[in-house]
């Protein structure tokens, strides 16, 4: 297999909107609202009386959205262009946290929408799972992206050369977000991200 760059992205946030849909399934299905005054699903997700409901309680409610809501994600706007470009010379891989079983929908989901790639169920922090990646791959230069700041530090404790990008894509969320210390640079917008991925590539 040739060599070439590799694109690792997360889903959610990046590719996906997600806060919008879950505010919906929350609403619609369970009658319940997300408050966003801070960036923290656990906690923020409220009954009618303003209550909050139990972290214990949380888990299920995301594996429901997953499975019967998934559908309603849509694309943040230049993703598919974006990576539709970057495939012509790189390979694309989405790394995401989500449970595997929900790896195979998320799979048939973004090639619906025009990004037909790998996709990777993953838990907890993206370092060592990267690291799979690119012994497999063995790339030319990888490029990772994700909305987190924790997983930039976790990529960056188990491949510190990996070249780090921090997006948060989803407006609702962004001023609650600061760059993370660990990320080389941060655009929350796929042609500005297009272009600094570019610039790499050429470099």
């Amino acid at each position: 297999m040739k060599q070439r760059p590799l694109i690792v992205s997360d889903c959610d946030g990046v590719l996906l909107h997600f806060i919008a849909p879950f505010i919906d399934y929350l609403h619609q299905v369970h009658s319940l609202t997300l408050s966003m005054d801070s960036f923290a699903l656990t906690g923020n997700v409220k009954r009618p009386d303003g209550s909050a409901v139990p972290p214990q309680e949380f888990p299920p409610l995301l594996d429901g959205f997953f499975s019967d809501w998934m559908h309603n994600q849509h694309p943040i706007v230049g993703a598919a262009d974006a990576l539709g470009q970057l495939a012509k010379d790189c390979d694309v891989v989405v790394l995401t946290n989500i449970a595997d079983h929900h790896a195979a929908r998320r799979t048939t989901e973004l090639a619906r929408l025009g990004m037909p790639y790998r996709v990777i169920g993953n838990q907890g922090g993206k370092g060592a799972p990267l690291r799979k990646l690119l012994d497999e791959f063995q790339p030319t230069e990888t490029i990772f992206i994700d909305d987190l700041p924790p997983n930039h530090t976790s990529v960056k404790a188990h491949v510190p050369h990996v070249h780090r990008l921090h997006m948060v894509a989803e407006p609702e969320v962004r001023h609650l977000i600061p760059m993370s210390p660990d990320a080389h640079a941060r655009h929350d917008d796929w042609p500005a991200m297009l272009s600094h991925i570019e610039t790499i590539l050429k470099g």
